[in-house]
């Protein structure tokens, strides 16, 4: 495999000296960038045809790079690729190929919490039943994500939990959730600085189901999980991927929408899928 460059960049490094002129293929390859922290960085680096990763705090950095000509491509979830290139700001990108691989994306909670962890998973099954999910998915994406999808049971057959969880957060009546807050059309700051997203209005629905106040938080996604560990908030509720690895460390409810990693670029560009970054074609 050649020799990859990892630079990871941020608000103070854009426009300085990891310019790429637009457009140009590197010499042994392409340059590619991700969200630090996501599973996309790994994927990036298992391309052939990839000879540098970029990462930045959000997609709203790793897209304007891409829409700027300064990375041949960006990794990012397909519905966040879909909503970015209808966006004027990004009317120069396409999304091109299959999805690189699926994601299943659940609410990470803390592993003392599961009785907390049971009752976001009941009340997330009772949205979807009384049809509020479709409704909050329908103004987001035009559709049901939902729709048609086998919905995985992450815990499966498990007893009912008997840790205080629950009980400590209707006492003070409000459960907290990090995400980044810069993950359209998930999690971000629209033009009136409200954070707003599909991540958003669905944790309120299920919170406030459960007859509790919903109250979010922003953090930086790299640290996120460290952060629900030391109990800074009750979980991570930001479009994070269930994976082998996080759940050695946190667990997970539920899926709460199913989705995959894919391949954004600048039209016209040579990239025409992820089998051109594997060096197929």
């Amino acid at each position: 495999m050649k020799r990859k460059l990892l630079v990871v960049a941020g608000l103070a490094l854009c426009g300085l000296s990891l310019v790429f002129a637009a457009g140009q293929k590197e010499a042994e390859g392409y340059s590619v960038t991700v969200v630090t922290g996501t599973t996309f960085e790994a994927k990036a680096l298992e391309f052939e045809n990839v000879s540098s990763v970029k990462l930045y705090e959000d997609d709203n950095q790793t897209l304007s790079e891409l829409a700027n000509g300064r990375v041949d491509a960006v990794i990012t979830d397909r519905i966040v690729g879909i909503n970015a290139i209808s966006n004027e700001r990004f009317n120069n990108l396409t999304i091109v190929g299959d999805l690189i691989y699926q994601e299943i994306i659940g609410v990470a909670i803390h592993k003392d919490n599961a009785a907390l962890r049971q009752a976001l998973n009941r009340s997330l099954a009772e949205i979807i039943q009384n049809g509020s999910y479709a409704e909050i998915s329908t103004k987001w994406f035009g559709a049901d994500i939902l729709a048609g999808l086998d919905r995985p049971t992450t815990v499966p057959g498990e007893a009912a939990a008997t840790d205080n969880s629950l009980t400590e957060a209707k006492n003070r009546g409000y459960v907290t959730f990090a995400m980044s807050g810069g993950y359209p059309p998930f999690n971000f700051y629209n033009d009136q600085n409200v954070l707003t997203g599909f991540d958003v209005e669905i944790a309120r629905a299920v919170v406030e189901n459960m007859g509790l106040e919903y109250r979010p938080v922003t953090t930086a996604w790299d640290g996120i999980i460290e952060g629900l560990r030391a109990k800074r908030y009750d979980g991570v509720w930001g479009s994070m991927a269930i994976t082998d690895e996080r759940l050695r460390i946190v667990d997970f409810t539920d899926p709460y929408y199913i989705s995959g990693a894919q391949l954004v670029v600048q039209k016209g560009s040579p990239i025409l899928g992820p089998e051109t970054l594997a060096g197929n074609n």
